[in-house]
């Protein structure tokens, strides 16, 4: 199956989600309060954290936006796993 197709505009700054708008350079918060790194872009449903390697977190996984933080679920992506055979 080929990859999905990209929809990364460099140009971009900010991308409106259903949890709030995530802007790059926004602080991604983990659900035990540590900061796990810094959204360099959005690409479809993934965010795209800075640094080498291009470490990135699904929108599902999203909880909130508070100011300039995206606060991540403890639970997860809650559709993780759903269909799936014992």
């Amino acid at each position: 199956m080929p990859p999905s197709p990209s929809n990364f505009d460099p140009v971009q700054t900010s991308w409106p989600t259903e949890s709030g708008v995530i802007k790059k350079g926004m602080t991604v918060i983990a659900a035990d309060g540590s900061a796990i790194g810094t959204v360099d872009h959005v690409d479809g449903q993934e965010v795209v954290l800075e640094g080498e390697g291009s470490s990135f977190i699904a929108v599902s996984e999203i909880d909130g936006v508070d100011g300039d933080r995206i606060l991540l679920s403890p639970r997860g992506d809650a559709t993780f796993g759903l269909g799936a055979e014992p």
